[in-house]
């Protein structure tokens, strides 16, 4: 929204700190007439593999779409059901339902991931969500999945950067997924997503489902891929990475210093944060959000509560992040004086 002073996303301040390099990326893909399959989503694949300690990545349309196919790859039906939180973007749920699998969705814990799922039936699969870039509880997934063979999914859209012990997301699932939407902590100009597995099996059919069956892997397929130009800048968002995101932890850091009283919902222990989004709690959050609003900050409310009635009251833990969490913005480029101002006025605001 261009009233804001600070605006909740920065993608273009990456885009004016590599415009040169970015543009002329894609303008040699558009000059070269190759502008589909090449060898820049081929390059892109095998580096974000490497980089993600994983056998296998295939570029897709959107993460969206790589939720389903990972689904589809693992044998996830209609007959099917799927554990996943409650709380999470659209997407997650929405990928299951695109399936016709039966959801069942579990509470929430303390940092806004998926919770305790107590005593309930074994499910197909499960697929976790690391919210906000922070890491769930992967060791206790993990070795329920482990025990009880059930596939692990990770949607690990908002997590590229963020690591478990020493594994990064990106390979804390059967099949893992990324998101390159603009708002992601690597942002394609236009969408994508990737998939990343270690089965060959996955990967036949994911690439089989991305691309309308053509390697007869699959009965039928889709047309859900990266585009050539996309692909060659995400190259260098990629050779980026690191960098950009300790930027980004500096903008957190930065932040912590500033309003070091204030209810951050922050990563687990043994773990690291991708910082993908930055969310404070409190109880007056909308009259915050106006306040901020009137003084040029735009910021967002991840999520808001779409319980129908008969649910209401089933999810306490995620009823609470969707009545108390306020997103702030954080991305590499943001200037030290603007957190500082961020911080000034969420202080005033509550007469500190």
């Amino acid at each position: 929204m261009t009233g804001y002073k600070i605006k909740f996303n920065g993608v273009d301040r990456l885009y004016k700190d590599y415009s040169w390099r970015l543009s002329n990326r894609a303008k040699s893909v558009w000059e070269s007439g190759d502008v589909l399959q090449g060898k820049y989503l081929e390059q892109l694949e095998k580096q974000v593999a490497k980089k993600y300690k994983r056998k296998y990545a295939i570029g897709v349309g959107s993460a969206t779409d790589g939720l389903y196919f990972a689904m589809k790859a693992i044998g996830v039906t209609k007959n099917s059901t799927v554990m996943c939180p409650v709380f999470s973007y659209i997407a997650t749920a929405g990928a299951i339902r695109r399936i016709g699998a039966d959801i069942r969705f579990v509470d929430t814990d303390e940092n806004g991931n998926i919770g305790d799922w107590g005593v309930m039936g074994l499910p197909n699969a499960i697929l976790y969500v690391n919210m906000f870039g922070n890491p769930a509880d992967y060791t206790r997934i993990r070795k329920y999945c482990d025990d009880h063979k059930i596939p692990l999914i990770e949607d690990a859209a908002q997590s590229q950067g963020a690591v478990h012990g020493r594994t990064p997301s990106g390979a804390l699932g059967d099949v893992s997924v990324f998101s390159f939407d603009p708002m992601k902590n690597m942002p394609s100009f236009g969408g994508g997503g990737m998939v990343l597995t270690d089965s060959k099996d996955v990967y036949d059919i994911v690439m089989s489902l991305r691309r309308h069956a053509l390697n007869g892997k699959t009965a039928y397929g889709y047309n859900s891929l990266i585009s050539e130009d996309h692909a060659n800048q995400l190259l260098l968002l990629l050779s980026k990475f690191d960098k950009l995101q300790k930027m980004r932890q500096k903008v957190f850091d930065r932040y912590k210093k500033n309003l070091s009283h204030t209810n951050f919902i922050e990563t687990r222990s043994n773990t690291q944060s991708s910082h993908h989004k930055l969310v404070m709690l409190c109880d007056n959050r909308n009259e915050l959000k106006t306040y901020l609003a009137q003084n040029g900050i735009e910021t967002k409310i991840h999520y808001v509560k779409t319980l129908d009635n008969k649910n209401v009251g089933k999810y306490p833990n995620a009823e609470i992040m969707c009545a108390k969490s306020l997103s702030l913005p954080i991305y590499p480029h943001l200037k030290m004086k603007e957190i500082d101002y961020i911080c000034d006025k969420i202080r005033k605001f509550n007469g500190v």
